[in-house]
């Protein structure tokens, strides 16, 4: 049958024996039936519909139940009403943006949980938000609670030209934007990922990621409804909770494809104990979607390398590109292509330059992607993210819009029938990224070498420093390579003086103790970038926390913001460094870590990442309702203090301060 709309895709499932596989946590399996999923849907609706909602309404869903999401989800798309999936967290900014987006919408209702609706009440009466709430509250429908059965329901039959959802930015820019997104955006990519993935009727395609980010709900739960194929989903919060549950899962479901950006590669690595996966079979995984943020090469080789003797394939890394506003894929690698990357000399990267290119690369049936890192010091590697998928077109252009030859760098520009038309309730914006005949400015850059998309990175996040273009995550790998600083702890941006209109490069580092015992390292690392890129550091700043999307990518204008504001000490550095002189930590407070017992520093750790509320020595953090997230920040800064001695699971077993401090306490007693 050929589709016009979602909706009929999915009451084309109603006889269906296909599901999708809610895993909740190890061992905890859900199966729900897509037949099932719809007589739920449809039930929603009926309640939706009985509260006022109807063809044209809008509707926020917020929740971390996935089968919550999905009956909600669905709901909206039967119903003709307009899905706003908004991510969830516990921090300040995560409450703004939901009803900053509210805001932005026609009289929208709210799809959440009891708590969360407790929490956000609370935070919009602190927080000049109450008006916007007493709306909301209007028409909001709590999702852990059933819906009735008995209402009556009507299902809308829409044009395939119709909203079928808005799918707002994850956060990576202060302002949220709407992407507008048609059921026929919607269906020519699902069609196009199918064609250009070789998707077969017997694929299990298993994902982690959340359903408010374009990859989980478009990639990893819409593909797979429309191919009518099994899928399991599994929320992000266990993942981080316990990331070899992913692993141990994905055998259990024969998992043939896979997603995930760098964080969770990185997140895995660092709690992967060989030793205790020897059962894990993991030949069943034909393609790993890496995509989200700039592919790391050292990490996807650390990965691959490490899961080799389990079967996996080597040639699995599947390097991608896309975007919400492309209804997701825009390139994809050739099958019969191995992982291949160009090393291009950083110093000629401007846009409407030509590149150097220094050295290509692929890898090799054995490789399990590269094992060795780039030679020359002038280079900065990028990985071929492939060709334009099936109905979608690439133009690189320059600062004036004119097309760019190949092998220079510019905007990365995209149309097609699934790119989207604009953005909600932005004229101006939608006027100056989308031309009159339908190209959509991405924001990113690159350039095109042998018909091969290359991403140098995002035009806002270029600095220009002494006299050239750098990119950010060039000079985090960098200083990742030497080793100077864990990959995930690191961020680099830059601020711009109001009186000469320079920017000031900026180094941000995850460490909390006394910024003083950062010095040294701080030292090394403006020498490193100074020789190895050309660049001298103005600062480098201590930060309790390295903000980030639901995807991994870093937000960057959070931490300039907060350093504008005086929330951080900073470490001054030299122009030119002698590596015998170090520089003095300015505003420095001397904090005391080591002379405080280790109840009390746990303390200061468990409330540097907590929000909204203090913890005490007795409380227990999973009835403080602490999201999964922010035990693994916590569990990070204990790693920081304590390396090796904490596993993320010993935070279950010993779930107050006061357990912890005394199981480390005996543990180094020992």
């Amino acid at each position: 049958m050929t589709y016009s709309t979602l909706t009929e895709v999915l009451l084309d499932r109603a006889k269906s024996d296909s599901y999708v596989n809610l895993v909740n946590g190890q061992e905890q399996r859900q199966r729900l039936p897509y037949s099932e999923l719809l007589q739920r849907a449809k039930a929603r609706l009926g309640q939706f519909q009985a509260a006022g909602l109807q063809v044209g309404s809008q509707l926020i869903i917020q929740t971390g139940d996935n089968a919550a999401f999905l009956e909600g989800f669905w709901a909206c798309l039967l119903g003709g009403i307009t899905a706003v999936p908004v991510s969830g967290g516990n921090s300040a900014e995560h409450r703004s943006k939901l009803f900053r987006i509210a805001q932005k919408l026609n009289e929208p209702g709210l799809f959440t949980d009891k708590q969360t609706l407790v929490r956000l009440a609370d935070f919009a009466a602190a927080n000049d938000f109450q008006d916007t709430f007493d709306k909301l509250s209007k028409l909001g429908f709590a999702s852990d609670q059933s819906a009735p059965v008995e209402l009556a329901v009507t299902v809308h039959q829409p044009q395939e030209s119709d909203t079928a959802f808005i799918q707002f930015s994850s956060g990576s820019t202060s302002t949220p934007k709407g992407v507008v997104l048609s059921h026929k955006n919607l269906l020519t990519n699902l069609r196009s990922i199918v064609h250009n993935a070789q998707l077969s009727a017997s694929e299990h395609q298993f994902s982690w990621m959340p359903l408010t980010h374009d990859m989980g709900l478009i990639g990893f739960h819409l593909t797979p409804v429309f191919m009518d194929n099994n899928h399991s989903l599994m929320p992000t919060d266990v993942f981080v909770r316990r990331p070899g549950a992913w692993l141990s899962e994905v055998q259990e479901a024969g998992a043939t494809i896979l997603c995930s950006p760098n964080f969770g590669f990185q997140h895995l690595l660092k709690s992967f104990k060989a030793d205790k996966h020897e059962t894990l079979d993991l030949s069943c995984v034909r393609l790993i979607f890496n995509g989200a943020e700039p592919i790391s090469v050292s990490l996807c080789h650390r990965f691959m390398q490490t899961l080799a003797p389990f079967g996996l394939d080597p040639d699995a890394m599947f390097p991608v590109y896309g975007l919400a506003e492309a209804s997701l894929a825009v390139t994809f690698p050739s099958l019969d292509a191995t992982f291949s990357t160009l090393v291009i000399d950083r110093t000629k990267l401007g846009i409407g330059q030509s590149v150097t290119i220094l050295e290509s690369r692929r890898a090799q049936p054995a490789d399990a992607v590269f094992a060795q890192t780039v030679r020359d010091d002038r280079g900065v590697e990028f990985v071929s993210e492939g060709k334009p998928v099936a109905n979608t077109h690439i133009l690189i252009t320059g600062a004036d819009g004119a097309p760019l030859a190949d092998d220079v760098t510019g905007h990365i520009c995209i149309r097609g029938d699934n790119v989207t038309k604009g953005y909600y309730a932005e004229p101006e914006l939608n006027q100056a990224v989308i031309t009159a005949d339908g190209w959509l400015d991405t924001g990113d850059l690159g350039f095109i070498h042998d018909a091969q998309l290359y991403i140098t990175g995002r035009s806002k996040d270029i600095i220009f420093v002494n006299g050239q273009n750098v990119y950010p995550h060039d000079l985090e790998e960098i200083i990742l390579q030497a080793g100077l600083v864990e990959r995930g702890k690191l961020a680099i941006s830059s601020q711009q003086v109001a009186e000469t209109g320079q920017e000031k490069l900026l180094v941000f580092v995850l460490h909390r103790t006394d910024p003083a015992d950062l010095a040294e390292q701080a030292r090394a690392m403006t020498r490193l970038l100074s020789e190895a890129a050309g660049v001298s550091v103005h600062a480098v700043v201590p930060v309790s926390r390295i903000p980030k999307t639901t995807s991994g990518k870093v937000q960057r204008y959070l931490l300039v913001q907060s350093l504008e504001q005086g929330e951080f000490d900073i470490l001054e550095q030299q122009a030119s460094p002698d590596p015998d002189e170090g520089s003095e930590a300015i505003s420095a407070d001397d904090t005391a870590g080591e002379s405080q017992d280790t109840a009390s520093r746990l303390l200061t750790i468990c409330n540097e990442q907590v929000e909204d509320m203090t913890v005490k020595l007795d409380d227990n953090l999973f009835d403080l309702g602490i999201s999964s997230l922010t035990l693994a920040q916590i569990h990070a800064a204990i790693e920081d203090t304590w390396p090796e001695q904490v596993d993320i699971t010993d935070l279950f077993d010993y779930p107050t301060v006061a357990e912890l401090a005394i199981f480390l306490d005996e543990r180094n007693a020992a």
